[in-house]
């Protein structure tokens, strides 16, 4: 047997790794950029999705963090985590959303270092002037 996200496999088992997984929980967590696509503003649950990864034989899964509102990124990680820790889940860690242009963002950094659902971080761009990547805080 071995080991892969904490979960037993045997070395013959196909595993099929889901990297990008968006959660919509309208009731929890803001979602601004929503408000302009209204097809898109309803739930997109882990349990929804958990029926159809288990009958395609996904194996793991990671949360792409869906550029909440900035107060909730906190919210947002910990929504995950609180998933991850359902028996069964085949959540294996979130990719977490960030804002590298911002002043607190090295103490942003630290504090997530305690969170180990965390395994990366993505700021989504296109939602932003051109300049916002280019400023020196943001490199």
């Amino acid at each position: 047997m071995h080991e892969l996200f904490g979960s037993p496999f045997k070395q013959e088992t196909t595993l099929i790794f889901d990297t990008h997984l968006h959660l919509i929980y309208l009731d929890k967590l803001s979602y601004p950029w929503l408000d302009d696509f209204a097809a898109l503003r309803r739930d997109a649950t882990y349990d929804s999705y958990d029926v159809v990864a288990h009958r395609v034989g996904i194996s793991g899964v990671l949360h792409m963090e869906v550029d909440v509102a900035e107060q909730d990124i906190g919210a947002e990680t910990d929504m995950v985590a609180a998933l991850m820790a359902t028996d069964g889940n085949l959540l294996r860690g979130a990719i977490s959303s960030c804002r590298p242009e911002s002043d607190h963002f090295a103490q942003f950094l630290e504090q997530q270092r305690e969170r180990p659902e965390i395994k990366g971080f993505r700021r989504v761009l296109h939602v932003v002037p051109d300049e916002t990547s280019t400023t020196e805080v943001f490199r």
